[in-house]
Formats: C-alpha cells, sequence, structure tokens
C-alpha cells in the first residue's frame, strides 16, 4: 500500500570511534534530516552528531534495568517510525555499522518499506571492521565463522576449527532474558568454554578483543588460554576471536578430477610474488 505521507528514513552507521569513522555520506544525511534519532553509547558521539544536526533526539533513554530489549527495539521502531509518519525525513544513527548486531534498524526499515515510504541504509564501519585491521586478521586466509555468543550456545552449530572463529556478546552468553540481568554470571561463560573444548585443547590461545571507541584509546587485546577464559574479566563489547587450527588436509578427489595435485598447489603458493 502506497503511503499519502511524504515521510522519509535513511539508517546509517556512525562507525565505532563516531566522530573519526563517519563517513562523508553519512554526515550528509545526518545534516539533511528533519530530526535525527542516535542510538550510541557515547555523549561525546553524540554531541558530533548534535553539531551536524541540533535536532537530534537519543533512543538510549528507551533502555531501562531489567527490561527486555526486544521491548527497547520495538520502542525505538516506534518512535522513529512515528515521526516518518508524521512526514518527517528522518535519519536514524546506529552506533558501528547500522546493520550489524542491530535489530531495529532492520525491523523498523522492513515495516516501513511495507507501508510504502521511501528508506535506504548506509553502511558503516563495524566492530569486525577494526577487528580484522587491529589483530591483523584476513577472513579469506583460513575462512571464518561468526556467532552470536547466546544462540551458539543454544543451537546445534556445527564448528569447524580449521576457520577463524568470531563470537560476538560473550559478556551475555547464556542470557535467555535479553534483560542483562544474567549477564554477570559465569554459567553461561563456563557453559561457551566447554563447548569449545569439544574442538580445541584447553592451552588453545583465544583472544577477547574490544575495539577503540575513540581515536585516544587503545583497543583491547588480551591473549589467554581457552581453559582461562572463565577468570577474564569482560565487558559489554568484549568480543571471543579463536584463531584457526590451521588449514585442513587438501581434498584429493577433487583434486585428481581436476587434474591437479596438492605438490602443484604448494609449488604455486611458494612462488615469490613481485613486489612494485
Amino acid at each position: 500500500m502506497q503511503s499519502n505521507q511524504h515521510g522519509s528514513l535513511v539508517v546509517v552507521g556512525t562507525g565505532i570511534s563516531v566522530a573519526g569513522q563517519m563517513t562523508l555520506i553519512t554526515q550528509n544525511h545526518v545534516r539533511q534530516a528533519d530530526i535525527v534519532y542516535v542510538a550510541i553509547p557515547n555523549k561525546p558521539g553524540e554531541a558530533f552528531i548534535k553539531q551536524l544536526n541540533p535536532n537530534t533526539h537519543t533512543l538510549t533513554d528507551l533502555y531501562e534495568l531489567g527490561k527486555s530489549r526486544v521491548q527497547t527495539y520495538q520502542d525505538m521502531c516506534d518512535r522513529i517510525i512515528n515521526s516518518v509518519e508524521a512526514g518527517q525525513k528522518v535519519c536514524a544513527a546506529f552506533y558501528g555499522h547500522p546493520g550489524v548486531f542491530v535489530n531495529p534498524s532492520h525491523r523498523v526499515i522492513e515495516v516501513l518499506k511495507e507501508r510504502g515510504f521511501s528508506v535506504m541504509m548506509e553502511p558503516g564501519i563495524s566492530a569486525e571492521d577494526c577487528l580484522v585491521a587491529d589483530l591483523g586478521i584476513d577472513p579469506a586466509a583460513f575462512g571464518c565463522q561468526s556467532y552470536e555468543a547466546t544462540q551458539f550456545l543454544f543451537r546445534r552449530y556445527t564448528l569447524d576449527p580449521h576457520m577463524t572463529q568470531i563470537i560476538w556478546q560473550i559478556w551475555g552468553v547464556g542470557d535467555h532474558t535479553l534483560t542483562s540481568t544474567l549477564a554477570h554470571e559465569k554459567r553461561g561463560l563456563a557453559a561457551l568454554v566447554s563447548a569449545l573444548s569439544k574442538y580445541y585443547p584447553e592451552d588453545h590461545p583465544v583472544i577477547v578483543y574490544e575495539a577503540r571507541t575513540s581515536p585516544l584509546f587503545t583497543s583491547r587485546i588480551d591473549e589467554v588460554k581457552l581453559a582461562e577464559l572463565t577468570s577474564v574479566q569482560l565487558s559489554p563489547i568484549s568480543t571471543l576471536v579463536i584463531p584457526s587450527l590451521g588449514l585442513p588436509d587438501f581434498d584429493h578427489e577433487t583434486l585428481d578430477s581436476l587434474g591437479i595435485t596438492a605438490e602443484d598447489i604448494q609449488h604455486h603458493l611458494s612462488i615469490k610474488q613481485p613486489v612494485n
């Protein structure tokens, strides 16, 4: 159904350190909006956005102790939708990349698109982008799998230890209530370590990572043994990175069908590439 209103929505990402990582396109959307809603965890970043557009309003006031995040996300969507349906040109700015671990951004776009409004999303620098840069990880080197910690724990996923593993939101692992009331308990983290121990030795190195939220700060990169993870102090932005056990064996049946051998591949990889 086509809406008779002229409202619109663009969802943007502020990057992790906000001011230093906001693209010029994102800044332009913020400036041109009738109203801006922001959901970012730091006041300096929010202040920077208000400099671009004084009619900026926070969404983080909707979080409450003991309140389910599901309800909070719905309240965020309702606030944005109401402004769009009132005919306003709305910009919703979310921390990092607006499509990565941001439930309300996807939901509000889905609803408004169904109602016939103009909607779009602009990308931003995510925590994963910062992780790749800080740790020097190339996802193509071993392959990469990525999970939300509680979902990984509760579901029958098959983890490939030959790939690099990125497990998000380990601070709240096992908190099925989505209220963070169980986030400080160690039972969920101990269960996660137990699940990972099916694939890795107890002394396998893992990394607790936190992207820097300001150019003035440094990223957290703490390497510990898997068995030691339950004793590590975590925060809501802690991410677990598990390095690969190494590449798996060659699939000789497939290589035979292509008329090549493992030695052919190893020889090709050993050729020095010229540096210009």
